[in-house]
């Protein structure tokens, strides 16, 4: 089920909110944890109901493992335990995310031609399996009580977060779940939730969708684009997948304070960065925190000295582009990352001597192997990068222009072609300009968080609100699935 759906805003969403704030005020806190994960086990199975067995197994193995830490204290025992569940995590990910890839590439390299079904991939297994990976650890170092199944299921399964983050870890869930205070009714929590919430729908269904309508037929259109066209092409995909990511990650948030939940921040304007490094404590913050948790520093960080640091920060970026997707081009653009990274490490000092410039750069680099991230393999990448510094300018420029036929501009659009179909070209050039000059006032704006602080509770604010959600509602009809789905 889709944040940006009609079913998830006029039937889920109140059906959840209502089930879950009646039953909070009963004294036994045990229906509500019951319906809350009932609620988003259908969240998930919406989708596609066949995943949902893949969510419910995973969930019962790894509470099986924690739960036989606690019977046992042996540290021989509860080492091969670790192994086995943190086995059965990685090979449930390895299985339905790589080995296709795997196949593929056996046939590539060895001229073998094994057949096999392309294994379809589940709804966000990255995200709950490194959440129950980080739980797993964390049990098995001492760091992690064990606690009791439904505590755990809703942890796990806790439909804001379930399918794109945040990742959340056990100590900064399960606390809240079992507080009373968050039992209760907040109507100023539960304003500024809706309030986020609106903010990120807005996010994602008028600016990352538009921008998605250029990037999806410009990246199919790749062999006729040209210098000029090609840049516009990967800019809107940054700030496509800017948009998107930021839209979740509010309506998450911002979901999670309507339950009464503050889910850990995970995206804190990263196209303001000043270096890569920057950039990866901005974009994605828990997927950050994992890999420095559980990658990084257990391969000794920066404690063994500068080369030993530089090794580590490659084999973190490698895994990461990896952790995105079953593609060299991940793998490609996760290398490219880490090089930065390594580059950044060995000469601390060869920046600019002007934030701006920083920023200019990095946001420079950060495009161009977006491009890469989104391309459907190495090859088309090339091509595209070919375009990028030696297209020319062949006039294409009008016609990525021309595929912003919107239903914003629909009747101005019909008005010129009856009338007067020479500025219909002037009309487009005018749209992609204004888009791209939102984005930009908005990359550079305030966050969402900050903006609700200084105007969520005054009458210019609501108004705001108001007509952001009715404009995004009206606009459903083109509803699109999260990129990071895909992730």
């Amino acid at each position: 089920m889709l944040f940006n759906s009609t079913v998830f805003l006029m039937v889920f969403l109140p059906i959840a909110l209502v089930g879950w704030y009646t039953l909070q005020k009963l004294e036994n806190p045990v229906p509500a944890g019951i319906f809350l994960t009932g609620m988003s086990l259908w969240f998930y199975g919406y989708y596609n109901v066949s995943y949902l067995w893949i969510l419910v197994i995973s969930l019962f193995v790894n509470y099986l493992v924690s739960a036989l830490f606690e019977k046992t204290g042996s540290q021989k025992v509860r080492r091969l335990l670790f192994w086995l569940g943190f086995g059965a995590n990685l090979g449930m990910l390895i299985y339905f995310k790589y080995f296709n890839f795997f196949i593929d590439n056996c046939n590539f390299l060895l001229h073998t031609d094994i057949q096999v079904e392309k294994i379809a991939l589940p709804l966000g297994i990255s995200f709950f399996t490194f959440q129950q990976l980080s739980f797993l650890i964390e049990r098995y170092q001492g760091n992690a009580e064990h606690y009791s199944f439904l505590e755990y299921s809703c942890f796990i399964s806790f439909f804001p977060q379930l399918v794109a983050g945040p990742i959340v870890l056990h100590d900064e869930f399960i606390p809240q779940l079992k507080a009373r205070k968050n039992r209760r009714f907040s109507a100023e929590g539960f304003l500024t939730g809706a309030e986020l919430f609106i903010l990120g729908l807005a996010k994602k269904v008028l600016l990352a969708d538009v921008l998605g309508v250029l990037v999806n037929a410009e990246y199919s259109n790749m062999a006729y684009l040209d210098g000029v066209s090609a840049w516009i092409t990967i800019i809107c995909y940054m700030l496509e997948l800017y948009f998107d990511f930021s839209g979740y990650c509010d309506m998450a948030r911002g979901l999670g304070r309507m339950f009464g939940f503050e889910l850990p921040e995970n995206f804190r304007s990263p196209l303001m960065a000043v270096s890569v490094r920057d950039f990866w404590r901005r974009w994605h913050m828990t997927l950050s925190r994992f890999f420095t948790s559980y990658i990084y520093i257990p391969l000794g960080g920066n404690r063994k000295g500068k080369g030993r640091q530089c090794l580590n920060l490659l084999a973190v970026f490698l895994v990461s582009g990896l952790w995105h997707g079953a593609n060299w081009t991940f793998i490609f653009w996760g290398l490219l990352h880490g090089l930065a990274a390594v580059w950044e490490t060995i000469f601390p000092k060869a920046r600019f001597k002007w934030e701006w410039m920083n920023q200019v750069v990095t946001g420079i680099f950060i495009t161009l192997t977006f491009s890469i991230f989104r391309s459907d393999s190495l090859k088309s990448a090339a091509l595209l990068w070919k375009k990028l510094f030696a297209g020319g300018n062949t006039g294409m420029f009008f016609g990525v222009c021309n595929v912003l036929q919107i239903p914003e501009n629909f009747a101005i659009r019909k008005a010129l072609e009856l009338t007067a179909p020479q500025y219909l070209n002037a009309m487009y050039v005018g749209c992609l300009m204004l888009l791209l000059g939102i984005s930009a006032l908005l990359v550079r704006g305030k966050r969402a968080e900050e903006w609700l602080a200084e105007h969520g509770k005054t009458t210019g604010g609501l108004f705001c609100l108001a007509a952001l959600f009715a404009w995004a509602v009206i606009s459903l009809s083109q509803v699109s699935t999260f990129l990071y789905f895909n992730f």
